[in-house]
This record gives structure tokens, C-alpha cells and sequence, in this order.
């Protein structure tokens, strides 16, 4: 073998040997912080005010429930917001043979009254909700009635995220509302992946959150580049009308 040709070969070694000594401690220390970072993909937390109402999503979870009556203690609200989930079909069968159900929504009211929530101050919604776009409809719905324009939407923090984009879909520019995560419960965001439970809820969720951001996320693009561009029209109309400033310094000087 020529001089040269052993020199390349031996110098690609070298590269190789380098590149696994460096990829190694890379791999061994860096995927934590990649999978923590994964689990921002689903996780939100924004900063909220005192409100209307604070809402706790469905979905089962007591810490839902639990984080809410939290905040209600800490008089950022003055009622909380429960909904019902869809009934089963099987549920429907034990309640027509007259054995009592507790569903997620009694639980969440046991809940809150055990942590100091007054009965009066728990708001129901009493049509069952399919997902969550559908429960925060009704929620919209309700606030309506009430005349309430802001809110704290509670919910376990691997839900955040999608909860957000439902919420900014159904409550839109008309609302004020924040997303928190409850501290009770949820996903554990720091070491996720040892969990085969929390590994099988961040694959479900990261797949729901897919599937709404291809579903709602052009309504919205859509609906805020209409907005815009009908402020922009309404500006334009009113500099021009008789009534606006300019039209009158013009008129009154000429």
C-alpha cells in the first residue's frame, strides 16, 4: 500500500474513532434534556388574573379539580366551572337498571367542596361534552348566559397545549382566558419516558395535538387574517367618512 493512501486510510479512522468518542457522552447526557424538551411540545403554563370563573376540564383526573379549588382559594375567582364527559353505553345500561354511577363530574364536585369550594360557588354544565372543543363550546355557551368574559382554564398539564388551541379556536377574540396546569398530577415532565404510563400519554396526546393542529389551526390562521383585514377596512371607512377628523379640518378651512 502507498505512503499516501495508508495515510488517508489511517486518517479516517482517526475521524471515526473521534466521532464515537464524541457521539457517546453526547448521547449519554443530552437525551434528557431532549426528552424534557419534548415534553414542552404538549405543556403550556401561561400567567393568569383574577377572572370570571375558573374552569376544570374533564377528563377524569382529581388534580384537575384539586388545581382548580387552588386558585379559587387564592380568590382569583368567584365560581368554578365543572362539565359532564358523554355517557358509555355501558354506563347507560347499569344507571336504566338503577345502579348510581359516580362520574368524573361527582368527583370533581366531592372534590372541590372537600377543599373548601361553597356548593353555590359550583357551576355546572349539564349537556355531556364529546372532546374538548366540545366542552368549551358549552363552557362558551354558559359564560353567555352569565355575562362572564374571563377565564382560568384548568386542566392535567399534558393537556395544556391542545386546550389552548380549542379554547383560542371556540372563545376567540371575544374571551379573556389563560391555560394553567394543575401541580396535581399529570405527566412527569422531568423524567417521562421511564414511565410506560406517562410514555403511552405523551404518545397519545402528541398524536391528538397533531391531529388538531391540522384541523383547527388553519380555522384560526384563517379567521384572525379575516379580522385583520376587516380592521384594516373599518379604519379606512372611518378616515374617510364625513363624520371622521380629517374629512372636517378639511371641510371647515376650505
Amino acid at each position: 500500500m502507498k505512503p499516501a493512501a495508508a495515510k488517508r486510510k489511517y486518517g479516517k479512522r482517526i475521524y471515526l474513532l473521534n466521532f464515537v468518542l464524541f457521539i457517546i457522552p453526547v448521547t449519554y447526557f443530552g437525551y434528557r434534556p431532549f426528552f424534557r424538551y419534548c415534553a414542552s411540545i404538549v405543556i403550556v403554563d401561561e400567567p393568569f388574573e383574577k377572572s370570571d370563573a375558573i374552569v376544570a376540564l374533564a377528563g377524569g383526573e382529581p388534580g384537575r379539580a384539586w388545581g382548580a379549588a387552588d386558585l379559587y382559594n387564592r380568590r382569583l375567582a368567584d365560581y368554578v366551572i365543572v362539565t359532564r364527559d358523554q355517557v358509555k353505553p355501558e354506563e347507560a345500561d347499569l344507571l336504566q337498571r338503577g345502579i348510581e354511577l359516580v362520574d368524573g363530574r361527582g368527583n370533581y364536585i366531592r372534590v372541590l367542596r372537600g377543599l373548601g369550594v361553597p356548593n353555590d360557588k359550583i357551576v355546572s354544565v349539564e349537556k355531556p361534552a364529546d372532546d374538548t372543543i366540545s366542552e368549551i363550546r358549552q363552557i362558551r355557551n354558559l359564560c353567555l348566559e352569565r355575562n362572564w368574559r374571563s377565564l382560568i382554564i384548568v386542566t392535567a398539564n399534558y393537556h395544556t397545549r391542545r386546550a389552548r388551541m380549542a379554547a383560542r379556536y371556540v372563545l376567540g377574540p371575544d374571551f379573556k382566558f389563560s391555560v394553567t396546569a394543575s401541580p396535581h398530577g399529570g405527566l412527569n415532565s422531568q423524567d417521562w419516558w421511564r414511565t410506560r404510563g406517562d410514555v403511552r400519554t405523551f404518545l397519545i396526546e402528541f398524536e391528538k395535538l397533531v391531529a388538531y393542529t391540522f384541523y383547527i389551526g388553519p380555522r384560526i390562521l384563517a379567521r384572525d387574517v379575516w379580522k385583520s383585514r376587516s380592521d384594516t377596512s373599518r379604519s379606512s371607512i372611518s378616515l374617510a367618512s364625513p363624520n371622521s377628523y380629517w374629512t372636517w379640518s378639511f371641510c371647515s378651512t376650505s
